[in-house]
């Protein structure tokens, strides 16, 4: 079930965030940069999303085991907890984004900044590459891949 996000499940998507992270851009980053791409995260950190009604979750049995942040045009975040990685958790919450992100009447594309190891997961699902950017957290810096939706051009399993 996915549901909008309240200010009471900061602390899990926190969780989620932090160890989705450290186990799925392994390989794609050193360590060095894994951690300043987490450096200074605190739960408090996605109150404004939730607040705004930008974030939601994915809940599995009474839990919270996946989230997402999505605005008019563009993907924020996709996050999974890594033991339901593969199992369509992802593509889920991608699809409900989407509904958020896309405005088919004026073909409004949609942006996503994906770091390197989401890269295939987004071309799976109808995203192209626009770019290759670096962004800088805490003095490293990152690669990420610009990436965008044409709703037009393409239609997500749902």
């Amino acid at each position: 079930m996915i549901r909008l996000a309240v200010a009471t499940d900061k602390e899990r998507l926190h969780t989620i965030h932090t160890h989705a992270v450290k186990d799925a851009c392994k390989g794609f980053y050193n360590d060095e940069q894994i951690d300043s791409w987490l450096m200074n995260r605190s739960p408090e950190g996605y109150l404004d999303g939730i607040n705004k009604k930008e974030m939601y979750v994915y809940e599995k049995e009474g839990g919270i085991i996946g989230f997402g942040h999505a605005t008019t045009g563009e993907i924020h975040a996709i996050f999974v907890d890594p033991q339901f990685h593969n199992q369509g958790i992802g593509k889920s919450l991608l699809a409900h984004g989407l509904t958020i992100s896309t405005d088919k009447k004026m073909n409004q594309k949609v942006k996503v900044d994906a770091s390197l190891n989401a890269v295939n997961f987004y071309s799976r699902h109808g995203f192209s590459v626009v770019k290759q950017k670096i962004i800088e957290r805490n003095g490293h810096q990152l690669p990420i891949t610009v990436m965008e939706y044409s709703p037009t051009s393409h239609v997500l399993d749902r």
